[in-house]
């Protein structure tokens, strides 16, 4: 603009000296001095107009941008000077509504992955806008460039895309439970619900996973428990009942048979109370109510009065027990009644379980901080597919077996939570025919 008033002034100084002849001094005089006021106008112009208006645009350019930093310098009062102040108050709002919602979309964020829940958040053109950490692994999903990506290609499982696909649909939320099978089986409490504005138009939809696996499983536990149970209840119950009635019906005159039905009576009833008891121990144990007294013991004064009790079943059956554990093994830290009931059980499946003129042998040594004893059999052993579950309760590799030989299916599980209790642990090895080594690990004192 300056170049352009330029060029008129310098165009029309040319024309003056070339045709000055021709004009009189008033006229040339009265030339001069429109001229001069129109230069004075145009600075006085460009000095209080034009330059705040650059400043303003160069300012509002920058806030375009996103830089809330710079402000228009300060103008004189008038209506440009009020101009700039306005703009710069609206920058200096801008910039902290853009704060306050970064904030805000930031906690929204922290909380949302803090959340052990899975969330998924649509946008209305079914696009993903939020998916939270846990959804990867509940969803088994492989790409982690998920966001603004349709749902339908993330997600890979029918099911829940038709249930948000209706959720689109009928802007009704939904509740359902699923099971997803990949890779193990999962079970969720999903909800699905739709995200209207006040004119009740559909903005999105949220997605929220719960995952009920493990209520589910120890829901199954729970029936499985009480069947069990009922079924070790109603053997020696059946068993007393039938021969009570036969008693009752006239055996009782034979005291032969009389004998004999009572010895089995008398069997069975000290069954249940063993059942009953050690139902009752479980049960003390998983409530973690369990008050244990530590205090450091020595292993050979804690096995050495039990091989006293079992001595006499060990020479019935020609068995022969080898005791290899020292003197000088570091003590342990750990109740003594529950460690005697510990060592017993083990013992006692040691017996039962290995056949005549067969060995038993006891060792302990330190390892990782831990004491571990080891009772090793040379018995009937265990398969490999039973190994993992043996320490649940009621499970038995051979039923009849066990039933025979008196036992309730619950010793392992007790000795596992005895254990537990005193932050230590029991592990198993065998094979079939060639016998077991159960080893316990106690912290040391």
């Amino acid at each position: 603009m300056f170049l352009s008033y330029a060029a008129v002034i310098i165009a029309a100084f040319f024309l003056f000296l070339k045709f000055r002849s021709q004009f009189s001094e008033e006229y040339i005089f009265a030339t001069g001095i429109g001229l001069l006021t129109a230069h004075i106008l145009y600075f006085l112009t460009k000095q209080f107009f034009i330059k705040p208006l650059h400043k303003m645009q160069k300012t509002t350019r920058k806030l375009v941008k996103g830089d809330f930093s710079s402000s228009i310098p300060l103008l004189p009062r008038d209506v440009f000077g009020d101009l700039a102040d306005n703009l710069n108050e609206l920058s200096s709002e801008l910039k902290s509504k853009i704060t306050e919602i970064t904030h805000d979309k930031n906690e929204l964020k922290a909380i949302l992955s803090s959340m052990v829940e899975g969330v998924i958040v649509i946008g209305k053109d079914e696009k993903i806008l939020i998916l939270t950490s846990p959804i990867y692994r509940m969803l088994d999903l492989r790409s982690r460039d998920v966001s603004n990506k349709p749902y339908w290609e993330i997600i890979r499982n029918e099911e829940i895309n038709s249930l948000i696909r209706e959720t689109f649909i009928h802007k009704k939320a939904i509740k359902k439970q699923l099971t997803i099978i990949s890779p193990d089986e999962t079970h969720f409490n999903t909800q699905i619900s739709p995200v209207l504005n006040e004119e009740g138009n559909l903005k999105g939809v949220v997605v929220l996973f719960h995952d009920i696996t493990e209520l589910k499983k120890l829901e199954t536990l729970r029936s499985e428990f009480v069947a069990n149970v009922s079924h070790e209840l109603k053997t020696p119950l059946t068993s007393i009942k039938g021969f009570v009635e036969t008693l009752r019906e006239g055996a009782l005159s034979d005291k032969k048979k009389a004998e004999q039905f009572l010895g089995i009576i008398q069997t069975h009833t000290q069954r249940l109370e063993d059942l009953v008891n050690d139902l009752l121990s479980l049960s003390l144990l998983e409530s973690k109510e369990l008050k244990l007294n530590l205090v450091p013991l020595k292993i050979q004064e804690l096995i050495d009065p039990i091989l006293g009790l079992y001595r006499e079943r060990f020479d019935e059956k020609n068995q022969v027990i080898f005791n290899a554990i020292q003197g000088n093994i570091p003590r342990v830290l750990a109740d003594r009644k529950k460690m005697e009931q510990v060592f017993s059980n083990l013992l006692d499946n040691a017996i039962k379980y290995t056949p005549e003129g067969g060995k038993v042998s006891l060792d302990a040594k330190e390892e990782d901080g831990f004491i571990r004893v080891d009772i090793k059999d040379s018995g009937v052993g265990i398969s490999e597919e039973h190994l993992p579950q043996i320490f649940e309760r009621f499970y038995r590799v051979d039923k009849d077996r066990a039933r025979d030989s008196g036992g309730t299916g619950l010793g392992l599980a007790i000795i596992k939570h005895i254990l537990q209790a005193h932050d230590g642990k029991v592990t198993v090895q065998s094979e079939p025919q060639k016998g077991s080594i159960f080893s316990v690990f106690l912290p040391k004192a």
